[in-house]
C-alpha cells in the first residue's frame, strides 16, 4: 500500500502500467517510486512488447547504448492490431525523415547541418527579442481579467506563435500548427491507440507537410535568409544538402520538439510553485537564479516523460534479453527521481547543483529543442513572476491532466492574475 501526494493510498501493480492509464495522469511519481523499487526493468504488452526501464543508471547507459536505434516512426503503428496497420504505412517514409530518428553517421551529418544552418536564428540572442515579442502580446491581454488558463491564454500558444514565426507563417496560423502538432504528438504519448487516433494523426502529419512545402516555395522565392527553412535549404557547396522534403520535416519536428515539452514546462513550473510557496518568494526575489531554477523544473516536472529506442540486434542487458525490433522506453522521469543520484528528489530546490536530469536526453541524440524550451520557459516565467506579481493559481477550480504520460503536464491551469500587468 502506498500514498500519493493528495495523502490518498493507492495499491499499483506494474502490469497496469502503460501511457494510456488514467491513474497516473496527475502524479506518476509515487508509481515511479514503488516501481524503482519492486522491478525497474520490466517486459511490458504496450506497442506489442517493450522493454520500460526506471532506474537512472539504467535509463542513461541504455539512451547511448549502440545497440539501439533511434529509428521509431514506425511506433504509433505498432500500437494497432497488425491486420490495421497497412492503411497507415504512408506516414513512415514522412516521419523517417526526422533527424531525431537517424543514427550514426546520417544523424551525425543531418545534425552538423542543422547546426550551421541555424546557429543564428536559435541562438538565444535572436530568440530572445521573438519570444519576449510574444510573450509580452499575450499578457498584455489579461490587463482586463481577473482570472485566465494558463495554458489555452499562454503556455499553448507561446511556444506556437514563437515557431510559427521562425518559419516564415503568418501569425494567424499558429493555432492550425499547434493542432497539427497535437494529434502527432498523441500518437508518441500515450499507448492505447485507436485506428481513429492514427487516422487523426495520419491526415494532420500530410496536412503539416503541404503546408511547410508551400511556405519552403514561398521561402525560395523571398530569399529570406532569417527564416529555417531558407537556412536549411541554402546551398554551403559543401556537406549534406537538405532537400525540400527533408527540410520541411525538420522544420515539422522543432514545431514538435518546440511546442510539446514548453507548454507542459511551464505549466508545471508554475504548479510546483503553487506547492511550495517559499520557493517562489526566493525565486521572486532573485530571478538572477532562474537558469538554475529551469533545470530543477526539468527535473522535478519532467515534461517528456520516456524517450523511445528501438533494438537493431539481440542482445542480453543486466541478464534481461532484449530481441531485435523489440521497444526499449527508458524513463526520463523516473530517473530524474531516483534516489540514488538525486539527494531528496521528491523536493522541488530551485539552487540544486549539481543537478544531472536526463529530460533531453543525453549524447548526440539530446533534444534539438532544448535552447528554445530552456529559453521560452526563461521568459515566460520571468514575465510572469514580475508583470503579475500576486498571480495565485486557482483554489475553486482544479488543473486539468494531459490525457497521456509520454507529455506530462497540465492542459488546463487556472490563475488568478491579481491584475497589475
Amino acid at each position: 500500500m502506498e500514498s500519493n501526494r493528495s495523502g490518498s493510498a493507492f495499491e499499483f501493480n506494474i502490469k497496469d502500467f502503460s501511457l494510456s492509464n488514467p491513474r497516473l495522469m496527475a502524479d506518476p511519481y509515487p508509481y515511479y517510486d514503488q516501481i524503482r523499487r519492486e522491478q525497474p526493468i520490466y517486459y511490458s504488452t504496450m506497442y506489442g512488447g517493450s522493454w520500460l526501464l526506471f532506474d537512472y543508471v539504467d535509463v542513461k547507459a541504455l539512451l547511448t547504448d549502440p545497440r539501439l536505434t533511434n529509428d521509431r516512426s514506425a511506433l504509433p503503428l505498432l500500437a494497432l492490431p497488425e491486420e490495421d496497420r497497412a492503411q497507415f504505412a504512408d506516414m513512415i517514409p514522412v516521419l523517417g525523415k526526422w533527424l531525431a530518428f537517424f543514427d550514426g553517421h546520417d544523424h551525425a551529418q543531418r545534425r552538423q547541418r542543422l547546426d550551421w544552418s541555424c546557429p543564428t536564428l536559435l541562438s538565444k540572442g535572436s530568440l530572445s527579442s521573438v519570444i519576449h515579442h510574444v510573450a509580452e502580446d499575450l499578457m498584455d491581454a489579461w490587463r482586463e481579467r481577473d482570472c485566465v488558463d494558463l495554458i489555452a491564454d499562454f503556455a499553448r500558444p507561446l511556444p506556437a506563435m514563437v515557431i510559427t514565426r521562425l518559419l516564415g507563417g503568418a501569425d494567424e496560423d499558429h493555432e492550425q500548427l499547434a493542432s497539427w502538432s497535437d494529434d502527432i504528438a498523441y500518437l508518441f504519448g500515450a499507448s492505447d491507440l485507436s485506428v481513429a487516433d492514427v487516422q487523426r494523426g495520419q491526415k494532420s502529419l500530410h496536412a503539416f507537410g503541404h503546408y511547410l512545402r508551400e511556405l519552403a516555395g514561398d521561402a525560395i522565392t523571398s530569399r529570406r535568409d532569417d527564416l529555417i527553412l531558407n537556412r536549411l535549404m541554402s546551398d554551403n557547396g559543401k556537406g549534406f544538402q537538405f532537400d525540400i522534403e527533408s527540410a520541411t520535416a525538420q522544420c515539422m519536428l522543432l514545431m514538435f520538439a518546440g511546442l510539446e515539452p514548453t507548454r507542459y514546462l511551464i505549466g508545471n513550473a508554475v504548479w510546483a510553485l503553487h506547492q511550495h510557496p517559499a520557493q517562489r518568494h526566493a525565486l521572486a526575489a532573485d530571478l538572477e537564479q532562474l537558469p538554475l531554477a529551469i533545470e530543477e523544473f526539468l527535473r522535478y516536472g519532467t515534461p517528456v516523460q520516456y524517450i523511445g529506442r528501438r533494438a537493431s540486434t539481440t542482445f542480453t542487458y543486466k541478464g534481461y534479453h532484449i530481441k531485435e525490433g523489440q521497444l526499449v522506453l527508458p524513463y526520463v522521469g523516473s530517473a530524474n527521481r531516483d534516489p540514488t543520484v538525486f539527494d531528496h528528489p521528491e523536493t522541488l530546490d530551485l539552487r540544486r547543483t549539481p543537478n544531472r536530469h536526463l529530460s533531453f536526453g543525453t549524447g548526440p541524440h539530446a533534444c534539438i529543442g532544448a535552447t528554445l524550451v530552456r529559453q521560452q520557459t526563461h521568459i515566460a516565467l520571468s514575465l510572469l513572476l514580475t508583470r503579475y506579481p500576486t498571480f495565485e493559481v486557482s483554489r475553486q477550480t482544479e488543473p486539468v491532466w494531459n490525457t497521456n504520460l509520454g507529455f506530462h503536464g497540465p492542459t488546463s491551469l487556472m490563475i488568478n492574475t491579481g491584475k497589475r500587468g
